[in-house]
């Protein structure tokens, strides 16, 4: 009886424990609409392109960058899609591998996202850059808040940084902000 009573108990706190993690985490769909393969990637970007590092306080907002640790998306079919959960607080980019992008995205369109800031205006910001090269149209669609959209080289700074534009648009237009708490983002290549 004890040992059942114990056993019972391992069970519920792991099953907490579960519930937890995933209310901690954001859920990420990956889709491809395009005629060919895909290969979406998650790369970090904690104190590199962004100034959002893994100290509390860094890059002015209180909470740290987590990195994402997690498998990478599978290669995609056309008309494929796939869901995974991407930790609070990751600070990063997604990308399609297309054999000529960087580690972190260098030379293509990339997706970036500051997700869990802790900032009252942005807690989760979100855009499209083509600032190193346009390779890829894409949309980020996420619930309750703005979907933005890059369908060719010269969509502008209302949806996109442009290739080799180093002044944020003058404004940082392209960037989105979105409430706090979890939001599924869905990044569809060739909208």
């Amino acid at each position: 009886m004890i040992m059942a009573r114990s056993i019972s108990r391992v069970f519920t706190a792991l099953a907490c424990f579960a519930l937890v993690t995933v209310a901690e985490a954001h859920t990420f769909n990956f889709r491809n609409q395009c005629s060919h393969s895909v290969k979406p990637v998650i790369a970090n970007t904690n104190c590199g392109y962004s100034p959002r590092c893994n100290t509390p306080g860094s890059g002015g907002v209180p909470n740290p960058a987590i990195s994402y640790t997690g498998p990478q998306p599978n290669t995609l079919a056309p008309g494929q899609s796939q869901s995974m959960f991407v930790n609070a607080q990751w600070n990063g980019r997604v990308f399609n591998q297309n054999g000529s992008c960087g580690a972190s995205g260098e030379s293509c369109t990339v997706t970036e996202f500051n997700l869990d800031t802790g900032s009252q205006w942005t807690p989760q910001a979100y855009d499209i850059s083509n600032i190193q090269g346009f390779t890829q149209s894409i949309r980020i669609e996420v619930n309750g808040c703005d979907t933005v959209t890059c369908t060719n080289v010269n969509c502008g700074c209302t949806n996109a940084y442009p290739p080799g534009d180093l002044s944020g648009c003058g404004n940082d237009s392209p960037v989105r902000g979105c409430s706090a708490g979890g939001h599924t983002f869905t990044i569809t290549f060739c909208p």
